[in-house]
């Protein structure tokens, strides 16, 4: 999920008291601080080059057919780093709470655990420990704002964020009568993306970003295969 310049330099602070509560006030910490501080640098400038092109591109599609080729069940994980390694030990005792915490959840708030799990080896791999370049944290990426909005205090306990996130997903399948590729499209650009752009169905699909249609794509993949 994107969000303003001014809206990233707050999210960077509370993301830093976070990350302090999981690494401590050690090296490792100034280590992943400095990462993602160049992550971001490279992502803007990458963004002012790509911006008048990617909106071209968005423009000149006029066919549905078009969003089709190219597919790839891929993570998007280029821009993200790892907080915190994992021991085959903790892997194995995560997976169980995943799993816990994806059915406690989904039962919570009549969602389709076959979605959420689906979301998650889309944002994260079921890595816990994820933060992306903007900010975003945890299984389910949250947003820090997010995270204030949903009362999820630890982005990075694994039930806190999976509640979060699929209290989040809940909204957004309320908001769209239901449609599961509507409500992804809603997950990863926003609802004021899915709005401006005209989208009023999969159909429309084309007319989102590039990483929107890939995501999508993507995720409903993953759940087709589940």
């Amino acid at each position: 999920m994107k969000i303003d310049k001014v809206e990233q330099i707050l999210g960077m602070e509370i993301f830093k008291t976070y990350a302090k509560k999981v690494l401590g006030d050690n090296p490792a910490f100034e280590l992943v601080m400095q990462a993602i501080t160049e992550r971001m640098a490279d992502d803007q400038l990458r963004e002012q080059r790509n911006n008048s092109t990617e909106e071209t591109n968005n423009v000149n599609i006029n066919s549905k057919d078009s969003i089709k080729a190219n597919w790839n069940f891929r993570p998007l994980t280029n821009g993200d780093i790892s907080i915190k390694s994992q021991s085959s030990n903790e892997k194995s005792s995560n997976k169980i709470r995943i799993e816990n915490a994806i059915n406690k959840s989904s039962n919570k708030f009549g969602v389709d655990s076959r979605l959420v799990r689906a979301i998650i080896k889309q944002e994260s791999d079921f890595n816990p420990y994820v933060v992306s370049s903007a900010g975003a944290m945890g299984l389910m990426q949250l947003m820090p704002e997010n995270c204030k909005e949903d009362g999820v205090n630890d982005p990075f306990n694994i039930e806190e964020n999976i509640e979060g996130g699929t209290k989040q997903l809940k909204t957004l399948l309320k908001m769209y009568n239901g449609n599961y590729e509507m409500a992804l499209m809603g997950y990863n650009a926003g609802q004021g993306t899915v709005a401006r752009r005209g989208v009023k169905s999969i159909d429309d699909l084309y007319k989102m970003p590039r990483e929107t249609q890939d995501y999508v794509r993507k995720v409903m993949g993953y759940y087709n295969s589940l």
